[in-house]
């Protein structure tokens, strides 16, 4: 009779399977297979630990700042072992996001941002990476595997998803025009107990850095200035197609509906992987002393 091998429940081995697993599932659609390939290509390691900061998290090395522009290496998604691989696996196409936001060179401001600029900033980054897995996800069940779409909504999304499923339904050619993923990414904003809570972890975790960082910043040629529409035309090139610059729609950078409420207090998150998490990540552990 053959030999059987046994893995045990937590070992490396059967980490990299459940991981393997997840990428197989991803390339049943060229939604998935696009994050499938930007994960082998840019060597983004995926870490699955029993006990994270946080249930999914993204980090990277910061190896410097020049003219504004950010110097990365090693990016790696930490996750919680204990998550189950539907859970797993739109927890990793939202990471992957906000990798892709880094090294796209729009993860981290290009300049010295105000208090509420630097909250509108990672706003908008966490509304993008969580488009991107409402996007990825809602393709899986449209080929047949629903379940990952399903944990979405559990985790503390159901309302983004909603809005997105209506989008669709409504206006099947909305998911190739862009329309059904701005459709989620403003959903994001359309729910104030999330909005005030990551503008706490916001002001907690990620305006004290940046003010430490001040004087790195303005040896390395940033400017005081205000979010711009440079910026958000780099933030939407980022994707496989534009999604935030149809005229008719909301503009990112003065409608009130994504600068109002920029009071920080707590919010119950008990359902969401991040509850919520600190900005992507961020700050990104670093390669020497800032």
């Amino acid at each position: 009779m053959p030999l059987k091998e046994e893995f045990n429940e937590f070992s490396p081995d059967r980490d990299q399977l459940r991981i393997e697993c997840i990428m197989t599932r991803l390339r049943k659609v060229p939604e998935g297979e696009a994050v499938a390939t930007y994960i082998r290509e840019n060597n983004v390691r995926i870490d699955l630990t029993d006990n994270p900061v946080h249930l999914a998290a993204s980090s990277l090395i910061i190896n410097g700042i020049r003219d504004g522009i950010w110097d990365y290496e090693k990016p790696v998604i930490f996750l919680k072992r204990g998550l189950n691989d539907d859970n797993l696996l739109q927890a990793i196409v939202h990471e992957v996001g906000h990798i892709n936001q880094h090294l796209s060179k729009v993860g981290n401001p290009d300049r010295i941002l105000s208090e509420t600029e630097t909250i509108l900033f990672y706003r908008a980054a966490e509304a993008d990476a969580q488009a991107l897995a409402t996007e990825v996800t809602w393709a899986l069940k449209q080929a047949g595997d629903a379940k990952p779409w399903n944990e979405t909504c559990k985790v503390g999304y159901g309302d983004i998803c909603a809005v997105y499923e209506k989008t669709v339904t409504s206006a099947p050619e909305s998911i190739a025009d862009g329309r059904a993923k701005r459709a989620a990414f403003d959903a994001w904003f359309d729910n104030p107990a999330r909005v005030a809570g990551y503008n706490d972890s916001t002001v907690n975790d990620m305006i004290p850095w940046l003010t430490k960082m001040r004087g790195v910043f303005q040896n390395s040629n940033m400017q005081e200035k205000p979010l711009d529409e440079g910026w958000v035309q780099k933030l939407d090139g980022i994707g496989p197609k534009s999604y935030l610059l149809d005229p008719a729609a909301r503009n990112l950078l003065t409608d009130d509906f994504y600068r109002g409420n920029m009071a920080s207090r707590k919010a119950d998150f008990a359902n969401d992987n991040r509850k919520p998490a600190t900005p992507a990540a961020n700050p990104p552990r670093q390669s020497g002393p800032a």
